[in-house]
């Protein structure tokens, strides 16, 4: 008996010191956190609540949607939802293969950072000194141009004119032959602005194909993908180099969100083949993604051969202001949620993405989809995982309201050459926003919006606006009123000329009007007017296009070529008119047509050179 009491003594005892060393950690089990503040047991539930508002309302708010949360090597939360192919029911899972747009010039900034530590690159080197002899063509600006550069997206380029993607994957060229046939204009100094290239994140990655000598495709699998066993992860222009991932991406469908009926339009297997394939060809399933942006939150730093690498990629290169809150670094975004974070997202013409991490946590966020248009859910989920920004926590505590009014254009648009039109059709009107809030020297938030914003001046004194990650600059443009003013003349003398035309026929069939050599020289100004303004829309066309990569070469050359040709016929035109003001036959009537005759040759003349629709070499 009494050895039995002594059993039973022993087991309650055990039992007691095990509930005593299990229940602090089943408790901090439950209490882990997100930096959002919501719990990780929470958080599937919180996504189902977040993501299936299809069943609750029948609007559709997703087409497909994948997601993975981690904290360091541990997987928190696993989903998806919706489908890869709606028509054939075929269910997003771990096998969904999904283009990963610009995550994949992290890959640029990771490989050039290897080159360094290994002492075989210069971050503040000219990359001329790696590039061949006159490999670029059309530079405006001596100033040495930098791999920072290139990493910031300062190096001066505006974006591109003609198209760097084709739908044929038999037509693809190599990275060197695309870049120089799609080299845009520099149109600022090295390191002053920042205006985000996919043509530049190309060329940084011919930069370490000219360092390594290997592919550069080769060069990432070797030192990114085999590091890490990302064996479902491509990034070659054509998926050759990862077969599995190639047939995968085969099976994507892709769709478009239609308005005002909240739906999803099939846009079917539409792949357009990224001949500048290091800014935005990776392409790969979700847990590979995960895989790689665990990496960066890694104590092991696995993509290095030193921690302190990693950590000199992460301790920012670009800041709001006077302040040390960072915009960017070495490539990666900023992000000012609850917490820091830094990453990347990406766009095609057939997914989206994002990837995010909070480096102190070690948390972090990818999403995928299959949609050319904004998805309804992505904006929130991050918000879900890192909570709402406080910008009370950034500011240095002397917050004011400012205000800030004129005309603004992006620094990220086509502002030299053919396309140089469409960046005056979107500018931003600072009086129609709310006053900003000052936060610190140079460094505002929009309202209670939460968007934060980097305040400088240029050197003629104007301000531009840097947008915390919006990859670009806004420039204050004086002259604004003055050159949609030109812009709108254009447009409207082309309209006047069907007025005039129509007119003429008119009152030639019922004899009233017989066509002189003055006249058929302006009938030739009036039709080429027309004509000019038709390849203005061709254009404006072709930007407003998702994605867009640019017009192909052949609409380039022949848009420049009419406007050259309309320049040539106004000017004849305007001449014509000019001698038949002077010719004392002619009553005060023709005069006065003659003179407005000569003043619409002159504004269509004055438009297609201030707007460089004339250009289509050399940008």
């Amino acid at each position: 008996m009494k050895n039995i009491v002594k059993r039973m003594a022993s087991a309650l005892l055990a039992a007691s010191t095990v509930f005593a060393l299990a229940a602090p950690n089943a408790m901090a089990e439950d209490e882990r956190r997100l930096p959002s503040g919501v719990k990780f047991s929470d958080l599937g539930k919180k996504f189902d609540s977040e993501l299936n508002f299809e069943t609750e309302t029948g609007i559709e708010y997703y087409a497909g949607y994948e997601a993975i949360v981690f904290c360091g090597d541990e997987i928190i939360y696993e989903g998806y939802f919706g489908e890869t192919d709606r028509e054939a029911h075929i269910a997003c899972d771990e096998d969904s293969v999904f283009e990963w747009g610009s995550i994949s010039k992290t890959m640029t900034w990771v490989s050039a950072m290897q080159l360094w530590e290994q002492g075989r690159l210069d971050l503040d080197a000219d990359i001329r000194d790696y590039l061949p002899d006159g490999f670029l063509q059309h530079l405006s600006y001596d100033e040495p141009i930098t791999m920072m550069d290139l990493m910031d997206h300062t190096g001066g380029w505006c974006e591109t004119t003609y198209s760097f993607s084709t739908p044929d994957r038999t037509k693809l060229r190599s990275l060197a032959e695309t870049l120089q046939a799609t080299e845009p204009a520099q149109v600022n100094p090295p390191g002053e602005v920042i205006s985000y290239s996919n043509w530049g994140a190309a060329l940084a990655a011919y930069v370490i194909e000219c360092i390594t000598g290997e592919d550069y495709a080769d060069y990432v699998r070797e030192n990114i993908f085999d590091k890490l066993g990302m064996e479902h992860t491509s990034i070659a222009a054509d998926f050759s180099d990862n077969e599995w991932v190639r047939s995968q991406r085969d099976k994507l469908c892709s769709y478009r969100f239609t308005a005002p009926i909240p739906k999803y339009k099939s846009e079917g297997k539409k792949i357009s083949y990224i001949e500048l394939y290091p800014c935005g060809s990776a392409a790969g399933t979700i847990r590979d993604l995960a895989t790689y942006a665990q990496a960066f939150v890694s104590d092991d730093a696995p993509l290095f051969e030193h921690r302190e690498t990693q950590e000199k990629m992460f301790e920012g290169t670009q800041f709001y202001g006077s302040t040390d809150i960072p915009i960017s670094s070495c490539g990666f975004w900023c992000d000012e949620y609850k917490v820091r974070t830094f990453g990347h997202n990406g766009a095609t013409i057939s997914c989206h993405s994002n990837m995010l991490f909070d480096r102190k946590s070690k948390v972090g966020l990818v999403t995928l989809t299959n949609e050319t248009s904004a998805n309804l859910v992505i904006e929130g989920i991050p918000k879900l995982i890192f909570g709402s920004p406080d910008t009370d926590s950034l500011s240095d505590g002397n917050k004011s309201a400012e205000r800030f009014d004129g005309f603004y254009l992006t620094s990220r648009s086509a502002r030299s050459g053919i396309m140089k039109l469409t960046s005056y059709l979107s500018p931003i009107n600072a009086n129609m926003y709310p006053d900003l809030t000052r936060l610190g020297d140079g460094f505002y938030s929009l309202g209670d919006t939460g968007m934060l914003l980097g305040v400088s001046k240029r050197t003629d004194g104007t301000d531009a606006f840097i947008l915390g990650g919006g990859a670009m600059e806004i420039d204050r443009d004086k002259a604004y009123p003055a050159e949609i003013s030109l812009l709108a003349l254009y447009f409207v003398i082309a309209a006047g000329s069907v007025f005039v035309l129509l007119y003429k026929f008119k009152a030639a069939r019922k004899g009233r009007y017989s066509l002189t050599a003055v006249g058929a020289v302006q009938t030739a100004g009036q039709l080429i007017k027309l004509v000019s303004v038709a390849s203005a829309f061709v254009i404006i066309a072709y930007s407003g296009r998702e994605a867009f990569y640019g017009i192909p070469k052949a609409v380039g050359v022949g848009a420049g070529t009419l406007n050259i040709i309309c320049i040539a016929v106004c000017a004849a035109a305007g001449a014509a008119s000019l001698a038949a003001m002077i010719m004392k036959k002619t009553d005060k009537w023709a005069k006065l047509r003659c003179a407005v005759n000569i003043a619409a040759n002159s504004v269509m003349i004055a438009a297609i050179i201030y707007f460089e629709m004339y250009k289509f070499l050399g940008c």
